[in-house]
């Protein structure tokens, strides 16, 4: 039975790179942003229903 070599493992600074795995810091950072994105949908909502213009 001939045994076929296995991929090396990727090294954290490799998965990091490719952000498939994420620090504490960046997952503040990204919840921090979407929430600042939410405000800002929600205020955009509301303005447009406050400035909608009624077609006859």
């Amino acid at each position: 039975m001939i045994r076929l070599p296995k991929n090396a493992k990727q090294t954290l600074e490799s998965l990091m790179a490719d952000q498939k795995v994420i620090t504490g810091e960046d997952l503040i950072k990204r919840h921090k942003e979407e929430a600042k994105q939410m405000a800002l949908l929600q205020e955009a909502i509301e303005f447009e229903e406050r400035n909608r213009r009624v077609r006859n």
